[in-house]
């Protein structure tokens, strides 16, 4: 399905009466051994809740591991600083303009040379006079000689800086020795191989910095600078401030890819083994739904002509009517008047998920994969209905589905079968949208 946009209220003042249990009817507990709770652990895992991982000592090792990884920052989602909602953060050039424009002292961030004092000093040259470096000219994309083209050339009264800048890409041929050899002749010629990973330069004139030593230097230098004068100083170095926390996030992202690599390099093999296990407990829900809905619906006195529909029909993408559609099938709970007089469905409240091949009844769902998560929402085949529903008019109603949001399929607490559980949650949201969309249904279809 596509993104969702609209999500009905998930929390209820204090005074709203509490639905009964809905945990009877599903069979007993099977044990907790073997593929329910193999599944189980995939799902808190991969979420962060490690409340469920029982006693097992090699389930608990991984539990902490993972948390650990959660806690620093994998998996979380989101672009934060400018260069990386630009899609640029891998781009070596984007930071070498930004590494050159702050080492330049000229430039309205008023870092001064703070940062150019501190690059030098990580190469053995730390004594050099303030105001020859405040004076500096910075240079990028230099060619000297012809051929041979240096990053970022910061020249001075005292010294010549060459940076050769490698965030993701290697050195290619001798092109530190021809770059040292290119500027040989300059004044005190200062040469610095800044790369993400530590990589050292075939040239042993060139001295290695990696970008978390700048990082560290950046924050520094913005640390001891006094605070920026005018609009223009502000935004500077707001800006500079922003390229700090990229570089922050790199550096903490690679090495959270290392500790992550490590803990799939060991535990890899049990884990895709909880995947396959965890996508049978789901299956193994969506057998059970249908036949709880109606049981609760009965329960719950939601009136007597409430009935419990089932339909498997083809997705065909709104946003991308070129692709091939796709099968999917809903559950829908729905009343007698919101059916056509041959008995067929033309709105109700329902759960939809994906199917693996059209004609079979095997779901496709993964949690953590966006097109393949389960939702909950109103299911409108009818065309008239989905019109008189839809909040945009001339809206296709291809998708059949409105006010959609993503099912939440959150493990229960340690005891409880695992598949009763999920049933319960999966219950507990459709009723929720029923009670807040039940009566729009039923206006748009008297209209």
């Amino acid at each position: 399905m596509p993104a969702l946009a609209w999500s009905p209220a998930t929390s209820h003042p204090p005074d709203t009466p509490t639905y009964v249990s809905i945990s009877e009817g599903l069979g007993d507990s099977p044990s907790r051994g073997g593929t329910t709770c193999t599944a189980e652990v995939l799902v808190d895992v991969k979420r962060g809740d490690m409340g469920a991982m029982g006693s097992d000592p090699d389930g608990d090792r991984l539990a902490g591991e993972l948390r650990q990884l959660r806690n620093a920052g994998l998996g979380t989602a989101g672009r934060v600083t400018a260069l990386e909602v630009l899609g640029l953060v891998d781009l070596e050039r984007h930071h070498q303009k930004m590494i050159a424009w702050l080492l330049d002292p000229s430039q309205p961030h008023q870092l001064g040379e703070r940062l150019l004092t501190s690059m030098l000093k990580r190469a053995g040259h730390g004594d050099l006079p303030a105001q020859a470096l405040a004076e500096a000219e910075v240079l990028q994309e230099v060619e000297q000689p012809p051929g041979t083209r240096a990053d970022i050339v910061v020249r001075t009264d005292v010294c010549t800086l060459v940076i050769e800048l490698k965030v993701h890409a290697t050195e290619g041929v001798r092109q530190t020795e021809r770059l040292a050899d290119g500027y040989a002749h300059e004044v005190t010629p200062v040469f610095v191989f800044l790369t993400l990973h530590g990589s050292l330069p075939l040239s042993d004139r060139f001295h290695p910095v990696t970008l978390s030593q700048f990082t560290d230097d950046l924050k520094a230098s913005l640390r001891s600078a006094p605070h920026a004068a005018g609009a223009h100083g502000h935004t500077a170095r707001a800006a500079a401030h922003d390229y700090l926390a990229t570089l922050e996030r790199m550096n903490r992202m690679t090495a959270l890819d290392d500790d992550a690599a490590r803990l799939w390099l060991a535990h890899g093999m049990a884990m895709q083994e909880a995947e396959a296990a965890s996508a049978r407990v789901l299956e193994r829900l969506t057998d059970a739904l249908p036949g709880r809905l109606e049981q609760i619906a009965a329960q719950l006195k939601l009136g007597a002509d409430v009935v419990v529909r089932q339909e498997t029909y083809a997705y065909q993408s709104e946003k991308y009517p070129g692709r091939q559609p796709y099968p999917e099938h809903a559950v829908v709970l729905a009343r007698q008047n919101w059916l056509t007089a041959d008995g067929r469905l033309r709105a109700g409240v329902g759960f939809g998920y994906r199917l693996r091949k059209a004609g079979e009844p095997e779901p496709a769902i993964d949690v953590f994969k966006t097109e393949l998560r389960p939702f909950i929402g109103v299911f409108v085949p009818d065309p008239a209905v989905y019109a008189a529903l839809s909040p945009v008019s001339g809206k296709a109603w291809a998708n059949r589905w409105l006010y959609l949001q993503y099912a939440e399929i959150a493990p229960p607490p340690s005891g409880r079968n695992l598949v009763e559980g999920l049933t319960e949650g999966v219950l507990d949201q459709l009723l929720a949208s029923w009670r807040e969309l039940s009566g729009r249904i039923d206006t748009a279809v008297r209209d």
